[in-house]
């Protein structure tokens, strides 16, 4: 897929139809004299064209260019403004017939703003060094939403998940989740609960300490669940935009605020290691 710059393009285009427009008009009277005359104003006007029409792959009408700039960059211009006026016709239709053989698709500013990097999209500089392949995923997820693909979006959602789920569970030296019975919800949270109550008591987790930050892990992770609607990890529904939107939305956050406790090797993060000289690991 290519991305399209809209306003060199509409640019560009315009300025060449108001060219042929010019040309026509000046052939009228001056169609045999010569056009060796007009190279100066014409060819940053091809330049322009061309450079627009490559980013779009439209090679006839690039090689219809690069030929009238030859013809009138050449030591001995043979060219009549008529024949420059038909070479730019050819050009157009060119770009015309391409136009043709293709779609266009324009994204919101809401949709354009989902096609951001993982950093971007979740707020938060460095994320996707903690986070390389969940920021893949993070990207992909948003950049399906932008393009209507939900259930994709809810798919990629997953894929971050499981990357989070593992990175989670080398943080807390639990076996990660590899077997099909043991990819649903139930089993996964049972695991993080009981692996979090064993290393951080209930009674005697303190605010703003380690165990405390686990428990509102566990909260978020809860928050994914519910919308997804079924028991287990897979993708086996189709989702409507909202819930993918929702499912997108709440995935990110629980990877968010695992970043302060993990990074996806399971390894401590800086904010973790923050929160453990302010506060305390109970």
């Amino acid at each position: 897929m290519l991305e399209l710059n809209a306003l060199p393009f509409l640019g560009a285009a315009t300025t060449m139809a108001r060219l042929h427009s010019i040309l026509t008009n000046l052939a009228e009277d001056h169609g045999d004299e010569s056009a060796s005359g007009s190279a100066k104003t014409v060819n940053p006007i091809l330049d322009k064209f061309k450079a627009e029409a490559a980013a779009i792959g439209a090679r006839l009408a690039v090689k219809a260019v690069d030929r009238l700039s030859a013809a009138l960059q050449a030591p001995e211009c043979t060219l009549s403004v008529k024949d420059l006026t038909a070479a730019i016709f050819q050009i157009e239709s060119r770009f015309a017939d391409y136009l043709e053989d293709v779609q266009f698709f324009a994204l919101s500013e809401h949709e354009s703003a989902m096609m951001g990097s993982a950093d971007t999209l979740v707020a938060m500089d460095g994320f996707s060094v903690l986070f390389p392949a969940a920021s893949f995923e993070a990207e992909e997820a948003a950049k399906c939403i932008a393009l209507g693909r939900h259930t994709a979006a809810v798919f990629h959602s997953m894929r971050m998940l499981e990357i989070g789920i593992k990175a989670l569970a080398k943080r807390l030296s639990i076996p990660s989740p590899t077997k099909s019975a043991e990819k649903n919800w139930k089993f996964i949270l049972d695991s993080i609960r009981a692996k979090v109550d064993e290393l951080y008591p209930a009674g005697k987790r303190l605010p703003h300490s380690e165990g405390a930050a686990f428990e509102d892990l566990l909260v978020n992770l809860e928050a994914v669940r519910n919308p997804w609607r079924n028991a287990t990890m897979h993708v086996e529904n189709i989702y409507a935009p909202h819930e993918a939107l929702h499912i997108t939305r709440c995935s990110t956050f629980f990877m968010v605020k695992l970043s302060s406790l993990t990074d996806e090797a399971g390894c401590p993060s800086g904010a973790e290691q923050q929160l453990l000289e302010g506060g305390t690991r109970a």
